[in-house]
């Protein structure tokens, strides 16, 4: 194996995972596509919403195929992929 294999081997390895398109829709119609990788946390998607729709993390209902969206789980954890649909039900 040269040096040029190795290096793109090592880069490959470390590289993050592929990321997957994911929809937030509001009831009001509204819709945002995001890229998010497996790993990423629901609060961190939480705070991707308050930035592009002005709701506090406080005050946001994450549901994805009838099932509320806990703080501590992961994107994987709830099996999202290409496609889901994340809804946003505000509370107030």
């Amino acid at each position: 194996m040269n040096s040029m294999e190795y290096q793109t081997k090592f880069e490959y390895e470390d590289d993050e995972k592929p990321k997957i398109r994911v929809k937030v829709k509001t009831v009001l119609g509204k819709e945002r596509t995001l890229l998010l990788k497996p790993n990423e946390g629901i609060k961190f998607i939480r705070t991707i919403i308050q930035r592009e729709f002005y709701i506090t993390p406080e005050q946001q209902c994450l549901v994805c195929e009838g099932v509320i969206l806990e703080d501590g789980k992961t994107v994987k954890d709830y099996k999202m992929d290409n496609g889901s649909i994340i809804n946003l039900i505000v509370n107030y």
